[in-house]
């Protein structure tokens, strides 16, 4: 039996233990996961320091941005340009360029990419206020035909995001 004047627990779901790990470890469990993606360990650690600060500034789980880049580039490639137009990491469209508090314009600088892509995808957020709505929205799927089978766009990010989520939890520093 519980005392009146005993602390609560409550479960932590896997969203607030993700939190934690990276309040703990910071970038460095991300880097770890997108280093399985590149040679370049610069790269993933860069990469992984954008992804956690973004992800602070939209209130999101880091997981979820890091889903929407390895879903759009999963070999982390800065310079990638896909046959639509859009740019780098996040595959960024080059009108997007400039309309966020972003530190450059340049879709191929990756913090300025992944800055450009959080601030694209949090715009949908907040104007849908449903993240698989913002995916589709973010992947061009409202009214667009570019992308065949764009449907099932949230699902992959999703799973992507869950992933990354798993691995992130399994993190132990030093291992």
């Amino acid at each position: 039996m519980v005392s009146a004047g005993a602390p609560r627990h409550h479960p932590l779901d896997s969203a607030s233990l993700e939190h934690l790990v990276t309040a703990r470890y910071d970038y460095r469990p991300l880097a770890r996961i997108f280093g399985t993606h590149t040679r370049d360990s610069k790269i993933a650690v860069r990469v992984a320091r954008a992804i956690v600060r973004e992800a602070g500034r939209l209130r999101v789980a880091p997981s979820l941005l890091a889903g929407v880049l390895l879903t759009e580039n999963p070999r982390l490639e800065p310079e990638t340009v896909s046959s639509q137009g859009a740019i780098g990491l996040m595959q960024v469209m080059r009108f997007h360029a400039g309309e966020f508090d972003c530190e450059s314009d340049d879709l191929r600088d990756v913090d300025a990419n992944i800055c450009h892509g959080a601030g694209v995808f949090g715009r949908y957020l907040e104007r849908t206020g449903d993240v698989r709505r913002a995916l589709l929205r973010y992947n061009g799927c409202v009214a667009s035909t570019n992308t065949p089978n764009c449907h099932r766009y949230p699902a992959k990010v999703i799973q992507a995001a869950g992933e990354v989520r798993r691995e992130m939890l399994r993190y132990r520093e030093g291992g």
